[in-house]
């Protein structure tokens, strides 16, 4: 697997950045751990070197606990791994208490240390703030970020779920020196989303928008886009055999995904899809994943539930 050099972070990452969010969310003994070392075992064999948690991730699972982050440090010591860059994420609000923000510099000391505990890390790589509350100066929660940078507890810091203009004025006060500190953003997108009219992301997600990718061009950090095959948008399409031509779609009653991202141009990447499949064999979730390869400075995080739905990344990913 390639790996990209982002201006941001002092050593090269991997092109595709795996996700672990339901890692150990059904138990840390037996089945769903093998499970996932058997995942974390074929992303590394094939050359993959980063992962994507969040103290956060497993929290609402059957031990109540940060069971992503455990199951990793786990799987790290067990197979003495020290070439794996680990992104984790801090400051979500409490699974039973959506409504009481966590974005303050008490909880990012606290989730902080539980994950370099868990993951085994005596620095953590990369931290992101997991969710933004805007009633808070944004630099304020830069000064608290930059405090663990310094402190030498974290390699560089970022965002996930924050809008551009928070980002924008962020690095701006951060300075001339912004580099030693923030790594980039993580926000929704996907190729069906890009395309999906009017599309507005739920539950306090934040989506990349034009005015993210252009900041990011500029600047030169990076952008960690989740959802990132769209749940699949594309591959449940060519499931149910959907048909898109002369501008309408037709046998979707039985497709499981957005019906409200039927879009016309989701319509003729599908149908383009379809015929780069059918030429390189190549499914078209992978080849949907692709879209955002060639994009600068961006490199998605892909969850999968099974080794095999790796094989294909090496076709994409070389």
């Amino acid at each position: 697997m390639r790996k990209i050099q982002l201006n941001t972070y002092p050593v090269p990452l991997s092109c595709v950045c795996l996700g672990t969010a339901s890692m150990g969310a059904d138990g840390l003994t037996g089945a769903p751990v093998d499970k996932a070392f058997a995942i974390l075992d074929a992303y590394y064999t094939m050359g993959g070197r980063f992962l994507d948690t969040a103290n956060v991730y497993g929290r609402w699972g059957a031990d109540r606990t940060n069971a992503s982050e455990i199951v990793i440090g786990r799987w790290l010591k067990e197979r003495q791994i020290t070439d794996m860059a680990v992104t984790t994420k801090a400051c979500h609000y409490a699974p039973d208490s959506p409504e009481t923000s966590r974005v303050t510099a008490e909880a990012l000391d606290m989730d902080i240390a539980e994950s370099r505990q868990s993951l085994g890390m005596d620095r953590l790589d990369i931290c992101l703030l997991h969710r933004d509350n805007e009633e808070t100066d944004i630099r304020r929660i830069v000064d608290f970020c930059t405090d663990q940078v310094d402190a030498g507890k974290v390699t560089r810091f970022g965002f996930s779920n924050y809008r551009t203009e928070r980002v924008r004025t962020a690095v701006a006060y951060m300075g001339n020196d912004w580099q030693k500190y923030f790594v980039g953003v993580s926000n929704e997108w996907s190729l069906a989303m890009e395309n999906a009219a009017g599309y507005s992301p739920a539950n306090g997600m934040t989506a990349v928008d034009r005015e993210l990718r252009e900041l990011a061009g500029k600047k030169g950090f990076g952008i960690f886009p989740f959802s990132s095959v769209a749940h699949g948008f594309f591959s449940k399409l060519q499931q149910c055999g959907a048909v898109y031509a002369d501008g309408k779609w037709t046998n979707t009653e039985s497709f499981r995904g957005r019906k409200d991202w039927l879009s016309d141009a989701n319509g003729a990447a599908y149908n383009n899809l379809l015929a780069e499949s059918r030429e390189t064999g190549i499914s078209v979730n992978t080849l949907s994943l692709a879209y955002l390869l060639h994009e600068p400075n961006t490199i998605p995080v892909m969850s999968v539930s099974r080794p095999e739905q790796l094989e294909e990344l090496s076709e994409v990913t070389g």
